[in-house]
């Protein structure tokens, strides 16, 4: 049950992510007027006036996408190609390692060396109020599919 709910709502939240890096790399300001605007919004670093690398937003989004996929793995919607038990365990091996490094993303997004290292505003706020509560739910998200995938013998050492 939790799975068909909260698998859907991570794709969607980390495609649109994933997607609105993409657009990014190919120019895009969306949704600021202009480059320095949306450096200030998205990177954060101090007297930051350009966008990263054209590939580093590639980067960003590859990977934003991979989670997409990974969440929809999770939740049943496609399967992993390989055999039943390994790709069980790496369904949900993966799952957790992308929770952790989302809840960390989130964690690390609001301590004070963190935001003395990016204090450029509005990142900042935009950081406390969005970016990294939006990252640790995410990873909560992940935890929560990885727990609610069926046949807990199997990650238990026992028959499945």
């Amino acid at each position: 049950m939790v799975s068909q709910i909260l698998s859907p709502v991570l794709v969607l939240v980390l495609t649109c992510l994933g997607l609105l890096h993409l657009s990014w790399a190919m120019g895009s300001h969306f949704p600021c007027a202009n480059e320095q605007a949306l450096a200030r919004a998205v990177v954060g670093r101090r007297g930051i006036t350009r966008m990263p690398s054209a590939a580093a937003c590639v980067f960003m989004a590859f990977w934003l996408l991979v989670a997409a996929f990974w969440a929809a793995a999770l939740g049943g919607f496609v399967d992993l190609p390989m055999n039943g038990r390994l790709s069980k365990w790496l369904l949900a091996l993966g799952g957790f390692a992308a929770g952790m490094v989302f809840m960390g993303r989130g964690i690390i997004g609001i301590l004070p060396a963190f935001e003395r290292a990016l204090p450029e505003l509005p990142f900042l706020k935009l950081n406390r109020r969005i970016y990294s509560p939006l990252s640790f739910l995410v990873g909560i998200g992940f935890i929560l599919l990885v727990l609610a995938l069926p046949n807990w013998g199997w990650r238990l050492g026992g028959g499945g």
